[in-house]
């Protein structure tokens, strides 16, 4: 297991990095927290370019065979699905498993190598109260999960990972080491 310390604060969302188990335990101090799951996404290299007529998406200048999976999911940079990778032809060019959900026209876009589209939300999230240890928090592994104090002054929590991790995550993926430290244990 591994546990890591975070600052939260009312104006801008702490995010942990990508989780590696399941489960966790979330643990308050003086003032509470409210959390959400999102999930993880990064930039791809290049620019991409997809119709809604066409299940193809070009690349220029992308590392579609490194940075792509089949069944990773794509979206624009404003969260908007364009499909799921069904297969990859070469560096430039993969092909989706239906035709693009929305256009992009020479412009960056967003994957997600689990499938699923990425959301930061602090809607329909749950709070966990000051001095509180919740041992049974489900966020599903690999995901991102953000936290807002529920007062104006910033809090320390600390987040701990339960279970075994699973393959092919970590919190070397798509957040920074937290701002006061790695794991403790």
């Amino acid at each position: 297991m591994a546990s890591y310390a975070y600052t939260a604060n009312t104006a801008t969302p702490a995010s942990s990095a990508n989780i590696a188990t399941a489960k966790i335990s979330i643990a308050t101090s003086n003032v509470g927290i409210q959390f959400t799951t999102s999930y993880p996404n990064v930039a791809l290299t290049g620019t991409v370019t997809c119709a809604t007529t066409s299940a193809v998406v070009t690349g220029s200048g992308t590392a579609f065979l490194s940075e792509l999976n089949v069944g990773a999911w794509i979206g624009n940079t404003s969260g908007s699905t364009v499909g799921i990778v069904d297969s990859i032809a070469n560096n430039t060019s993969c092909t989706l498993t239906a035709n693009a959900a929305v256009a992009i026209s020479a412009n960056t876009a967003r994957v997600n190598p689990y499938g699923v589209p990425y959301t930061v939300a602090n809607a329909n999230s749950t709070l966990i109260p000051p001095n509180t240890v919740n041992n049974s928090t489900i966020v599903g592994q690999g995901n991102i999960v953000s936290y807002l104090t529920t007062a104006g002054a910033n809090t320390l929590f600390t987040i701990t990972e339960l279970g075994m991790p699973h393959a092919n995550t970590g919190t070397t993926g798509v957040f920074p080491t937290p701002n006061l430290g790695g794991p403790t244990t």
